[in-house]
């Protein structure tokens, strides 16, 4: 709608969306400045019609994504340090899943541990995968990562939580598409909206033909493409 604006209030387990704002993210906290905000435009994504305005991801990060709140609740663990459980244990569960991929020029029909479609930068808790990623550039980052055993993924996660994909070239390519298309011969792809789940054979990700007007707490420089 034309005449709504929405903000994030971080209550939530990574408040990821947030983290973009660097220093300036606690800001979203203070109510009477959010009341005090200004608007951006910023882009969406659209998902099988369903829409997120962060980072849309299939594979092993959408699993983890779906069980991290079986550990997040659990006293000892809670927050984001769920992230890094759930983690775990999906790797130990199985990385790759047979997907075919379709960006533009590129089409690959084989096992991929995921593709991670980046609006925003942050996810799971703090990971960046795609530092170049802004909100209002009308493109989304696409990452696709091959198949990788459990030892290579290992020496993989800890570079790709820093937006740092581009060290490992045999593993992970990245893409500027406006249209990205996934689809399985089993209904089990596992696709994670800003947290939110669903499971099917067919996926198709796109730049959202309308912008979404987000506003920021006063003092805030809520400009996603300045950090």
């Amino acid at each position: 709608l034309d005449n709504v604006a929405v903000c994030p209030f971080p209550t939530g387990t990574g408040n990821d969306f947030c983290r973009m704002f660097g220093e300036e993210k606690d800001m979203f906290r203070d109510l009477g400045a959010l009341l005090c905000g200004s608007e951006h435009p910023i882009d969406l994504i659209d998902c099988n019609g369903r829409f997120c305005s962060n980072i849309c991801s299939v594979g092993i990060d959408a699993r983890i994504g779906t069980s991290v709140h079986n550990y997040s609740k659990i006293p000892v663990i809670g927050g984001a340090t769920g992230y890094v459980v759930s983690l775990i244990v999906n790797v130990l569960k199985g990385i790759n899943r047979h997907m075919r991929v379709r960006i533009k020029d590129f089409y690959v029909d084989e096992e991929l541990a995921l593709v991670c479609v980046c609006n925003g930068r942050y996810y799971g808790g703090g990971f960046m995968p795609v530092a170049e990623a802004r909100m209002d550039d009308g493109v989304l980052n696409t990452l696709v990562v091959q198949k990788v055993t459990r030892r290579a993924f290992i020496r993989f996660v800890g570079p790709y939580s820093k937006g740092e994909y581009y060290k490992f070239p045999h593993l992970a390519q990245c893409y500027t598409p406006k249209v990205v298309h996934i689809t399985s011969e089993k209904p089990d792809i596992v696709t994670c909206l800003d947290g939110e789940t669903f499971q099917g054979s067919e996926v198709t990700i796109r730049l959202a033909d309308k912008k979404l007007n987000f506003f920021g707490p006063a003092g805030c420089s809520c400009n996603a493409t300045a950090r």
